[in-house]
């Protein structure tokens, strides 16, 4: 590739010199010919005023003697005049007519250049003009024709031998002075890449002078060239560096920010693991005073189990959480997007369902940090957008083999996105959330990663109608495999038929209603134990009478709050004690006053604790 481009160089010089001398001979040439036609004619037209001339000086000299010779019929003086004009070489041929006669002198041919003259002989007498007869004159212009070609033959041959001499010599400059220099340069810049920026400057090996010419100030301006080029990289790299940087530390506080935003939920579902651990370890210790090793497994599996659970919480936040520079590698984005959920589910209230379906298992090329990212920042909008009511987030990974391309739906039902906000959702700082509520990064970060693994993203939104976030991500086409959700199928059902006093617990999940259950049945209590706020009223509206009623607040279909309130509007009079993993106040003084709820209970609870509470009400 090197030896071909120096051939195409020195074919470029050897072309430009052809070209250089090409035109310097043809113009010296046209030079040349022009000015030797204007010499020669010049000199043509000299000859002729001079044969003009000689016509004058006959017509006022040689006429008037011919006139009177002629009336004197002096032929021998006339013969003698006639000779004399045609051999001194002005005139090839000279003639006299007179009375039907002719006299003549030198040779009358049929010239193909010649120039004539005829002139009357008049003669006076007794004053009166006779004319006697003519006079004509000839003059052959070939000879001073042929003499101005050889003329021009000679100097053009002398020019023609002086421009090619000139032209050469001017060549050899040019070449000694323009052409080798530039052809070092040409050489020089040939090899000039990024890796030998830093080399000396480009000399061209010319004699030092004290003078400055233009090659010198095209060298100088490649030389600054590099050395601003290089300035320029070293700047763009520092730039990179601290972009990269920025970016990173970006991210990390939008990541941050998102944690934040998603604390009180992760601290809500810690509590429940800790209360099921902690109760079903009070649990244990009962059973083994009474010896019974089924129950003991039964709430040793139930410690084990929320262990495992809080462990992988713990991990996934972790991860997410964890700064590092973004590597892209091969990732299933389905175990990225269930491993994001299952990790969003526990920190979002229980008003809002998410569902992921998927069509295919697929590989991108990506960062598990940062779909995780991308999962949770859309998650955590959808759940601000559809607030407090009954909402869901639709997750959908659907496969588009002729593009080669994943499509990541996320849509929810919330208050949806007005038009004028679209256009600048992705806009850096732009938020329509309250001040601290939200840095306005969250979208302009997500964007940029999508664009980052080529990819692309649309939105589809409708005030009222909810939002649809669809991301297009390239499928890495190696190692696709088929492959289905795996779906946890195990479901408990509550015994509903004890006996003591009446107690009914609702909790949507059946792990702790059941440990609920199981240790107020040691207690001697009689319990109705429900996951469904919707049924727990039915049964309390068609007869159902309980001394006191245990909730949890967060529920799916209905918070414990609105369950009290229903409750209560309903006619019920029974005590309620609200069971909550959330550290915050979630009700004032009135709500608990006008709904009979008599205690508000922190999760985890001791057992020892709970139950001294309910023999208090």
């Amino acid at each position: 590739m090197n030896s071909d481009n120096q051939n195409n160089t020195q074919k470029a010089f050897s072309s430009l010199s052809k070209v250089i001398i090409l035109k310097i001979i043809a113009i010296s040439s046209i030079v040349t010919v022009i000015s030797t036609g204007i010499q020669l004619y010049r000199d043509y037209s000299q000859n002729v005023s001079k044969v003009d001339s000689d016509i004058k000086r006959v017509s006022s000299l040689i006429v008037p003697e011919l006139s009177y010779n002629l009336w004197h019929l002096d032929l021998k003086a006339l013969k003698m005049q006639l000779h004399s004009l045609s051999s001194t070489g002005e005139f090839t041929f000279v003639e006299i007519n007179y009375d039907g006669k002719n006299l003549s002198s030198g040779v009358d041919d049929k010239f193909l250049q010649k120039k004539e003259k005829t002139w009357p002989l008049m003669y006076s007498y007794k004053g009166e003009e006779r004319e006697l007869g003519t006079l004509r004159v000839v003059t052959d212009l070939e000879p001073y024709i042929e003499h101005v070609l050889d003329t021009a033959l000679f100097i053009l041959t002398a020019n023609f031998i002086k421009t090619f001499i000139v032209a050469f010599v001017m060549i050899y400059i040019l070449r000694g002075h323009v052409m080798i220099p530039l052809n070092v340069l040409s050489t020089r810049l040939k090899d000039f890449n990024i890796n030998n920026l830093d080399k000396e400057d480009i000399d061209l090996n010319r004699k030092p002078s004290s003078t400055v010419d233009e090659l010198d100030i095209v060298l100088y301006s490649v030389n600054k060239m590099k050395s601003n080029l290089i300035s320029d990289i070293e700047r763009m790299k520092k730039n990179r560096e601290e972009k990269e940087e920025l970016v990173i530390k970006l991210n990390q506080s939008q990541k941050m920010e998102a944690l934040g935003r998603l604390s009180g939920g992760i601290a809500h579902d810690f509590n429940n693991i800790l209360h099921l651990i902690s109760g079903s370890a009070e649990q244990c210790l009962h059973y083994l005073e009474v010896n019974k090793p089924v129950k003991i497994k039964k709430y040793l599996g139930n410690i084990v189990e929320f262990a495992e659970r809080g462990d992988k919480l713990i991990r996934q936040i972790l991860t997410y959480t964890h700064q590092k520079k973004v590597e892209y590698t091969k990732i299933n984005i389905v175990d990225v997007i269930k491993t994001s959920l299952d990790m969003m589910r526990s920190t979002l209230p229980a008003n809002i369902n998410i569902d992921f379906t998927y069509d295919q298992e697929v590989e991108i090329l990506g960062d598990v940090t940062q779909m995780q990212q991308i999962i949770m920042n859309f998650c955590t909008n959808s759940r601000d957008s559809i607030g407090t009511k009954n909402g869901h987030i639709k997750v959908r990974s659907q496969i588009n083999h002729i593009k080669n391309e994943v499509r990541l739906i996320i849509s929810d039902n919330g208050v949806g996105i007005p038009e004028e906000v679209k256009a600048k959702i992705y806009e850096p700082y732009f938020s329509t959330k309250p001040i601290n509520k939200g840095t306005g990064m969250g979208l302009s970060i997500i964007h940029s990663i999508i664009q980052q693994m080529n990819g692309r993203i649309e939105l589809i939104s409708e005030v009222g109608e909810g939002a649809k976030f669809i991301i297009f991500l390239p499928v890495h086409l190696e190692g696709n495999e088929d492959g289905a959700l795996d779906h946890d199928s195990s479901h408990l059902v509550a015994e509903d038929s004890l006996k003591g006093k009446k107690v009914l617990i609702l909790d949507d999940e059946e792990v702790i209603a059941n440990l609920h259950k199981d240790f107020l049945e040691t207690q001697g209590a009689e319990v109705f134990c429900y996951t469904s706020a919707v049924a727990a009223l039915g049964a309390l509206k068609v007869g159902l009478e309980v001394d006191v009623i245990l909730t949890d607040l967060s529920m799916p279909d209905m918070t414990g709050f609105e369950f009290a309130k229903s409750y209560s509007e309903s006619g019920g009079n029974s005590p309620i004690i609200l069971l909550t993993g959330h550290e915050e106040k979630v009700l004032s003084e009135n709500d608990i006053s006008d709904y009979n709820i008599e205690e508000v209970l922190l999760k985890p609870i001791n057992m020892e604790e709970l139950l001294e509470v309910i023999k208090s009400i």
